[in-house]
């Protein structure tokens, strides 16, 4: 795909406000301003988009879902990858992250289940010490998207406004209540539950995987 991976030490600079990266991103996305929101305006695909630097260990993403449009199948996907965005050409991205840019490159992504991504909602999502990939809406239980994640190196996050989600804004530092917070908890205690209803999904559900509530912290 021409893109190139990130050493450690590119991804140790003074971190700044989570945005979206500019330049990569889906042929159907347009940025505001100040790259904070992203907006899918065409069909349900082409709608990836990732933040212009490496999170931190144990930082949350944030982002609140702006837009929502009925009449499609899923919507936002949640990731992180390992490909850097400044050396990715945007025409050579593919049409979804799940699951075509998971093949063809190191990242791991996942929808978030039916119902979960409504406009309005605040979304965050980030990896465990153990290289899980967790997310939480609102105030909500936490839940397991993915596992096996690589802990210690760089990782971008990636997002692909898809399907019902049309739009959304990072918040940047997080404050507030635990869910919104920066960072994650530490010492998470993940005792996995299958989340009732994921199976519900009518489409693309053989690309779908298996999600799980975390327990109390």
């Amino acid at each position: 795909m021409g893109a190139q991976l990130c050493s450690q030490a590119d991804a140790k600079a003074t971190p700044e406000i989570l945005r979206f990266h500019a330049e990569a991103k889906g042929m159907h996305v347009c940025l505001d301003a100040r790259r904070s929101t992203a907006y899918r305006f065409a069909t349900f695909h082409d709608g990836i988009v990732f933040s212009q630097r490496p999170v931190r260990p144990r930082e949350r993403v944030v982002l609140r879902v702006l837009g929502h449009q009925d009449g499609w199948c899923g919507g936002l996907r949640v990731g992180f990858t390992r490909l850097d965005p400044a050396h990715l050409p945007a025409p050579s991205l593919p049409p979804f992250v799940c699951p075509d840019l998971e093949q063809q490159s190191p990242t791991w992504a996942a929808m978030l289940p039916h119902g979960c991504a409504l406009a309005g909602d605040v979304v965050c999502f980030w990896v465990t010490q153990r290289g899980r990939l967790c997310a939480q809406v609102n105030a909500g239980p936490r839940l397991l998207l993915r596992k096996g994640l690589p802990v210690g190196a760089p990782l971008w996050a990636v997002m692909d406004v898809y399907g019902t989600t049309k739009a959304i804004q990072l918040l940047g530092e997080a404050t507030g209540t635990d869910h919104r917070r920066g960072t994650a908890p530490k010492g998470e205690v993940e005792a996995e539950v299958v989340l009732h209803g994921i199976q519900s999904l009518g489409c693309h559900s053989q690309h779908l995987p298996h999600s799980h509530v975390l327990g109390p912290l």
